[in-house]
């Protein structure tokens, strides 16, 4: 049963990071292959239960016998429940913040980019965005990050091929940037709900490979620029703005914004509460303020249509879908035993972290790095021991390592993470080219961030 559950998944993951070619939602596999997965798992429930959860299942019956409705109320409670409730811990946070960034947008905070942004030097520009979008990333998931700027791009560069190299360096200016702090992505919020990380250890040990990343990439790229970028001559928006709001109303409410997003580890240290009930105060307090704002319209609509490529509530919800179908996928792999194995196998014939960073790194160029990176923290457990000098203790350096390669290796191929495929509908790059012209930058610039953390750590 269990190699049946491996091959069911083995194919699900391969369909989820080939979207592209067979136009199947990901989001649908991730739920299918879920869901099937859990029955299988049921065939067997009880020697599954009997290997991974003895104890606990024992407490369960209270005394009583084992029975098959029993084994079933004991699954749906106390496994798949778990798995569950961590996704939506996520998917609670990413809901708030994404929509304090749809609210920032709205409201035409980010209007005034467009104008100031209007510059002819295309190499200067190039650091500009990416740096930019790294300090965006870092506060927002990376595909709010990559739609948001690749719509204020859209509407300053008017050359595709400048558009192009700008959108790869984004690319990975969002990766690196969501990598090196535990609200920045959804892969190091994992780690964070997890407890296999604390923000502001894990910010220290990651930024400066994250940002080494995206100035060795920047570099490389960066002399395929020559000459002038070519904007548009004409605004869409008068100076790029075209909101009712005043100057020191944008002004507040980006601080109360960024502040916001900043405050929510303190909160989560200070109270102990899950961290999506701090982003989710943070929200109530940027619409508290909005409403305020707007009470001059007397209630009337006036916000503008803003240019988006997709509908952002559809990417939300085929986002939210697609992680708790992964979640119940990995959920499976790991209640079978079948990580328990590879873990204990990885441990035994190689006992090197880095080497476990580049496996998963180049998987995830190839599969979702959103899996992958499920499947990494289950490989291991946390260590609990008071003073371990065991890399898979609380901010050790195989829980940095993993989100960091993870990152690299989503933007390698831009199959290997929702950000890379959005990136690759919206300025319809072709695969080839890419590999051709820009994978080698790429390669480069991970192993200069990799060494830098070697360095570091």
């Amino acid at each position: 049963m269990t190699l049946i559950i491996v091959a069911v998944l083995s194919v699900g993951f391969v369909l989820m990071s080939t979207e592209q070619m067979h136009h199947i939602n990901r989001a649908t596999v991730a739920m299918g292959c879920g869901v099937i997965a859990w029955v299988i798992y049921l065939l067997n429930g009880g020697e599954f239960v009997h290997l991974m959860h003895e104890e606990e299942y024992q407490a369960f019956l209270a005394g009583g016998n084992s029975t098959t409705d029993g084994l079933k109320w004991f699954v749906a409670e106390h496994v798949v429940m778990k798995y569950i409730v961590e996704a939506c811990s996520v998917i609670l946070f990413l809901i708030a913040t994404n929509t304090i960034v749809e609210v920032m947008h709205n409201n035409g905070l980010f209007d005034a980019l467009i104008y100031w942004l209007r510059m002819r030097d295309s190499r200067v520009f190039l650091w500009i965005i990416s740096l930019l979008t790294f300090a965006i990333s870092a506060n927002v998931d990376n595909l709010t990050t990559v739609v948001l700027v690749m719509s204020i791009i859209s509407q300053i560069v008017r050359n595709h091929h400048q558009r192009v190299i700008y959108a790869c360096s984004i690319l990975v200016s969002a990766c690196m940037g969501g990598c090196f702090t535990a609200i920045g992505d959804m892969t190091s919020l994992m780690l964070w709900v997890r407890e296999a990380i604390t923000p502001s250890a894990y910010a220290a040990g990651l930024f400066l490979p994250a940002l080494i990343t995206v100035c060795v990439f920047n570099a490389l790229i960066g002399m395929r620029l020559h000459g002038r970028v070519e904007i548009f001559s004409v605004l869409s928006r008068y100076h790029g703005d075209d909101s009712y709001w005043s100057s020191w109303q944008k002004a507040t409410l980006l601080i109360l914004g960024i502040v916001g997003l900043w405050f929510i580890p303190s909160f989560h240290y200070i109270t102990k509460l899950p961290p999506f009930l701090g982003s989710l105060s943070v929200l109530a307090l940027i619409w508290a303020v909005e409403g305020l704002f707007n009470l001059e319209r007397n209630g009337n609509v006036l916000m503008v249509q803003r240019h988006y490529f997709r509908n952002t509530e559809f990417i939300g919800m085929r986002l939210i879908l697609y992680f708790i179908g992964v979640s119940l996928c990995v959920g499976a792999l790991a209640e079978c035993g079948a990580l328990d194995f590879v873990g204990t196998w990885l441990e035994e014939h190689v006992g090197n972290v880095y080497v476990y960073g580049l496996i998963v790194g180049v998987l995830s160029s190839i599969l979702d790095n959103v899996p992958l990176m499920m499947m990494g923290m289950n490989l291991f457990q946390v260590d609990t021991i008071a003073g371990s000098a065991s890399e898979f203790v609380q901010n050790g350096i195989y829980w940095q390592l993993l989100s960091f390669c993870c990152a690299c290796g989503g933007c390698l191929l831009f199959v290997g993470s929702m950000a890379g495929q959005a990136m690759l509908e919206v300025e319809r790059i072709r695969f080839k080219w890419y590999i051709r012209h820009y994978l080698w930058c790429a390669l480069l610039a991970w192993m200069a961030g990799l060494i830098v953390f070697w360095l570091i750590h």
